[in-house]
């Protein structure tokens, strides 16, 4: 990853909601780019919502994010469920995406709201990475779930609105792996692993792995735990229920379908370019976000004697 590329020539940004405190970051963001040597353009409703907010300009171009228009890079902004909603919109299209945070905790979207006017200028001359994240993808015969069905975290089949569990069966090209008495499965690439496969006991996968995650939703069996297996190859699972119906949820999308269901699930073909800025590091991210490291005697610890705690007492 080169933390130094061309110029950034076109943008399209999008976004959804705009809390009335964040107008004064919006206005300095947007005076930014306005006056940059940039072509602009905003996801249609975006542009809508910043118009509600006397943010909008008549002569701003609009138009969908699914939209086969090129551009040289997208900024989203909110929180992690915009970049996850533009990865999966974007159909593997070869854009880099910067999130802007404008939420929490921030793993996808992370340069934080107040900083980015003084930030892009030095990213629109170039001076970013571009991490190349794995992502998935569901092949679910003879059910309409249309064509968005890449995911960037994880997919997920799970129970519906029924208090018993469900059984859920996989096998990798063939092979079987196990089967699961349980209220679901994720299945988690490396960037997932710190959003719900964390919550459900995962492991932490750093996202240069070529790996993903099998991870049970609540199972009944004690040796049932999180298994992580190669990101090559191809996921055969089975799901049924008491229940007609299951849920298939693909990052942020929600699908019923109907029980038994049986799909598949493998890498997709392109993967998700995302935007980090020079210097960002995952374990430091993980370490600072999810106080990895953190002790009660000593506070973080980190090596070589860059950051350390209170003096044991």
């Amino acid at each position: 990853m080169d933390d130094h590329n061309a110029p950034i020539q076109s943008l399209l940004l999008h976004g959804t909601m705009i809390a009335e405190a964040d107008i004064p970051a919006y206005r300095d963001v947007l005076q930014v780019l306005r006056a940059a040597d940039v072509t602009l353009a905003f996801t249609t409703g975006f542009h809508a919502a910043l118009s509600e907010m006397g943010l909008g300009d008549s002569r701003d171009d609009a138009c969908d994010l699914d939209s086969e228009r090129a551009f040289g890079m997208v900024l989203t902004f909110g929180g992690d469920g915009t970049v996850l909603e533009t990865a999966g919109m974007l159909a593997g299209r070869p854009i880099p995406v910067l999130g802007i945070n404008t939420g929490r905790l921030g793993f996808l979207s992370h340069l934080p709201m107040p900083d980015a006017a003084r930030v892009l200028p030095s990213i629109l001359e170039g001076a970013y990475k571009v991490e190349r994240r794995a992502m998935l993808e569901v092949d679910f015969p003879h059910a309409e779930l249309g064509s968005n069905l890449r995911a960037l975290n994880e997919i997920t089949v799970h129970r519906r609105d029924v208090a018993s569990m469900i059984r859920v069966s996989v096998s990798r090209n063939g092979v079987f792996i196990n089967r699961y008495w349980s209220d679901g499965l994720i299945v988690s690439t490396p960037t997932g692993s710190t959003a719900y496969s964390l919550s459900c006991g995962g492991p932490i996968i750093h996202p240069d792995s070529n790996a993903i995650v099998l991870n049970p939703i609540a199972p009944h069996n004690l040796y049932d735990r999180p298994v992580v297996i190669p990101l090559e190859g191809t996921l055969e699972i089975e799901a049924e229920g008491r229940d007609d119906h299951l849920m298939l949820t693909i990052d942020t999308r929600s699908y019923k379908v109907a029980a038994p269901a049986r799909f598949e699930v493998r890498p997709a073909e392109r993967p998700f370019l995302l935007v980090q800025l020079p210097g960002v590091d995952f374990i430091e991210t993980v370490r600072r976000k999810l106080h990895l490291g953190l002790d009660a005697r000593e506070g973080h610890s980190m090596d070589g004697g860059q950051e350390t705690g209170q003096h044991l007492r």
